[in-house]
């Protein structure tokens, strides 16, 4: 029996060493001094391009006051990522307002107040370095918002 696990051993050896063999004859050569230097060159010259064309769009895309526009908002009057409220709260919570800190509209059902309440509930809970105001806050809007719908 020693002689068999010696002699598959070996064959598996001489395996390994064929096929890192054939791997390495199908291998592309390795490239010359002068095609580095070329392709240096050509990857400086597509950066220098990149650079030039985003000047170009740079300069168009900013208005009078020096900030960029945002087309987006222009087309359809919404901002990218304007699910989230970024603005100060009101002395008393609305329910646009309400529907605006949890990130859904003011007509939407229990099951989704509740579940948009839990997630940012997870995210700023104040046992885990939350504020405990933005705890307040988005329980406050969760009860607006589920006042008068039926319990799911």
């Amino acid at each position: 029996m020693g002689l068999g696990a010696l002699s598959a051993g070996l064959f598996a050896a001489s395996s390994t060493v064929k096929a890192y063999n054939e791997w390495k004859e199908s291998q592309p050569p390795p490239p010359t001094p002068e095609e580095v230097e070329q392709m240096k060159q050509q990857q400086e010259e597509e950066q220098a391009q990149q650079a030039n064309a985003k000047a170009d769009t740079g300069a168009s895309d900013k208005s009078k006051d020096g900030k960029r526009e945002n087309i987006f908002s222009q087309w359809f009057g919404v901002g990218v990522g304007s699910k989230y409220y970024e603005g100060g709260f009101e002395d008393e919570m609305t329910r646009k307002e309400a529907a605006l800190i949890l990130g859904v509209r003011e007509s939407s059902n229990a099951k989704r107040i509740k579940e948009a309440h839990r997630k940012l509930l997870i995210l700023n809970h104040p046992d885990t370095g939350g504020s405990t105001y933005m705890a307040g806050k988005i329980n406050e809007a969760k009860e607006l918002l589920l006042k008068g719908k039926a319990k799911m």
